[in-house]
């Protein structure tokens, strides 16, 4: 036998790799949504790790300086977001908030993935449904200034609060920024134990109460331990 009917003979024909190219494209079809699913579901993982940190940072922050420190967990609208026509939780920041003092950030603003929010929801989030808003400092300043368009005086947001003995109160009111020093520190109420958690969810969710994929975190108010649930 020549040479060229030799590499004639090893060839793949039409047929072969028609065929080949079917297969694949039926196993990238079959394995693309779970794998889809696997993403989200890490994406969203990782953000609620990243609060649940921040949580044990703010709890620990209030803690080792004697003072009150905030959760905070900022509102907005968001242009280029999935839903750019709500006002829904993008962020959130550590910041201390002692009773006679003034504010600073004790950490960066941490901004949910693109896709990702905390749930506006009562069923989902009864922690964030008092809002507050946001206010600049006697220098005009604000703490939290959110990117694209929406502008700082447009930013609401819902706060947890801890002392210094590591327990956690809720804001209830939205005297804490006005008034004096005691109408304030009863803007911030203890909020029963099964009322105490809040929800990470997609923002494609953001108007279902039950999301098909979903990170909540439960505070213990006297303890300020956390506790996750997954589905």
């Amino acid at each position: 036998m020549s040479f060229p009917q030799r590499r004639h003979n090893r060839a793949f024909t039409l047929i072969e790799m028609i065929s080949v190219i079917g297969i694949i494209a039926l196993l990238v079809a079959l394995v693309t949504p779970t794998l889809l699913d696997v993403i989200r579901s890490t994406r969203l993982s990782a953000s609620g790790d990243s609060l649940v940190n921040r949580l044990s940072l703010a709890q620990q922050s209030a803690v080792s300086m004697g003072s009150e420190v905030e959760m905070r967990f900022y509102r907005y609208t968001n242009s280029s977001a999935e839903r750019p026509g709500e006002e829904l939780f993008y962020a959130y920041q550590v910041v201390h908030s002692p009773q006679a003092g003034v504010e600073r950030a004790l950490s960066e603003v941490y901004y949910l993935e693109s896709g990702i929010i905390l749930s506006r929801l009562e069923q989902l989030s009864p922690l964030l449904q008092t809002v507050n808003g946001q206010r600049p400092n006697a220098d005009g300043n604000y703490l939290f200034k959110p990117p694209g368009n929406a502008q700082p005086d447009n930013v609401s947001y819902a706060a947890m609060r801890f002392f210094a003995d590591g327990s956690m109160r809720m804001l209830t009111s939205s005297s804490a920024t006005t008034g004096d020093l005691d109408s304030r520190a009863r803007a911030y109420t203890v909020p029963t134990f099964n009322k105490s958690y809040l929800t990470i969810i997609e923002s494609k969710d953001a108007q279902s109460a039950q999301p098909r994929n979903f990170f909540c975190v439960q505070i213990d108010a006297y303890t300020g331990k956390t506790r996750v649930y997954r589905p």
